[in-house]
């Protein structure tokens, strides 16, 4: 993970209601847990081993207990079919808008996710969690690995601690 530029948490949540969605609030609670804002530059590696969110809606792809990364859940995606979980979790819906915009476009991975650094027992399955942009990664990460799709920089604001902040990487800005 490479530093772009330190941001605001003002910045954050603007993006995050720019971008619309109904939990902003929690959102903005769970990223002010933590000192250090900026944005980022993620590798393939890093996008892909984002820890992706666990409730009821989505326990099919992303089981108790197993592994949350982006790509362990996109690939029980792949292997389901990609079924519709729930109202808010098409999986094929989702797909499918994705598709469109690779077709219309030749970068998926425009817009900014937001994630931030693991805790409360999520670091056991990797040290990012993909706050929000978790519909969009998801379709973004199964293109992918179903070889549709080349991974292009993707960028996300981040919330971590102080220690994170200073352990990351600033050589190789963008």
């Amino acid at each position: 993970m490479t530093e772009v530029e330190p941001v605001s948490l003002e910045v954050i949540a603007n993006h995050l209601m720019r971008l619309g969605g109904g939990n902003h609030d929690d959102n903005v609670r769970r990223l002010r847990r933590f000192e250090c804002y900026c944005s980022v530059s993620l590798s393939a590696e890093e996008f892909l081993g984002l820890v992706f969110l666990q409730n009821d809606e989505v326990v099919k792809i992303a089981p108790r207990g197993d592994s949350r990364t982006l790509a362990a859940v996109a690939m029980r995606a792949i292997s389901f079919g990609h079924p519709r979980l729930t109202a808010n979790w098409n999986l094929a819906e989702n797909l499918d808008r994705m598709r469109q915009k690779l077709a219309s476009r030749s970068n998926i991975f425009g817009e900014a996710l937001v994630i931030c650094e693991a805790k409360d027992g999520e670091e056991e399955y990797g040290l990012w969690y993909l706050q929000d942009g978790s519909h969009r990664a998801l379709a973004c990460a199964t293109l992918m690995l179903l070889n549709e799709a080349q991974y292009d920089c993707q960028m996300a604001y981040c919330s971590m601690s102080k220690h994170a902040y200073q352990a990351l990487d600033r050589t190789a800005a963008i």
